[in-house]
């Protein structure tokens, strides 16, 4: 159990790392709302992945034929998702500095972190990287296993990408800290051409062009 969790963690861990269109979600709630949304972001992330780890570990095999075989159409309609969520984000305003609006922000600090949670739970789920990458992880771990081996790397999995997650909003909010009105706006910028990006990529990757 303590190999498997292990075995969790690192995997985890080098999933995570790498900034995706969720690190980017995250990034962008911690800049537009300070760090209680960027923390609350990562746990609705990391969430969705123990969803998807639990039932995945569940049906190991049924799962990954499942997957593999709607991978086509969900890659399409993440794809899409993806640049919808680019076009929301270049029309919005830019994100909020860190002393505007201080009151309205404390008096909706529990919305907007109940909405950041939500939103990243629903974001990871429907992306079509994250649904790749659980078909390539449990399709290379033996149905055999048994199921508190496979719990366990899912917990793995949950505790570093949370140990992730928060550490990039406190990274975040530190930086946040110090961007002015210019910055802001080419940050909101820079979000929109990065879910272009995942988006074209996640539409070719359905083709098995990218």
């Amino acid at each position: 159990m303590i190999n498997s969790l292990i075995q969790g963690l690192v995997i985890g861990f080098s999933v995570n790392a790498p900034i995706g269109p969720i690190g980017v979600f995250c990034i962008r709630r911690t800049l537009a709302d300070g760090l209680l949304a960027g923390l609350w972001a990562g746990l609705g992330a990391a969430t969705a992945d123990g969803i998807f780890g639990t039932i995945s570990a569940l049906g190991v095999h049924q799962i990954s034929v499942w997957l593999s075989f709607a991978r086509f159409w969900l890659s399409i309609g993440g794809g899409v998702l993806l640049l919808g969520f680019a076009v929301w984000i270049f029309l919005r305003p830019p994100v909020g500095l860190p002393m505007q609006n201080h009151v309205e922000h404390v008096k909706s600090r529990r919305s907007v972190g109940i909405k950041s949670f939500f939103l990243a739970l629903g974001f990871t789920i429907i992306n079509p990287l994250t649904i790749l990458l659980f078909v390539a992880i449990f399709a290379g771990i033996d149905p055999a296993a048994p199921l508190t081996a496979l719990l366990s790397i899912v917990l793995g999995m949950f505790i570093s990408a949370l140990i992730c997650w928060t550490v990039l909003a406190l990274l975040i909010h530190y930086i946040r800290l110090r961007l002015g009105t210019r910055m802001m706006t080419a940050v909101n910028w820079l979000s929109a051409a990065a879910f272009v990006g995942f988006g074209v990529w996640a539409i070719l990757s359905a083709f098995h062009l990218a």
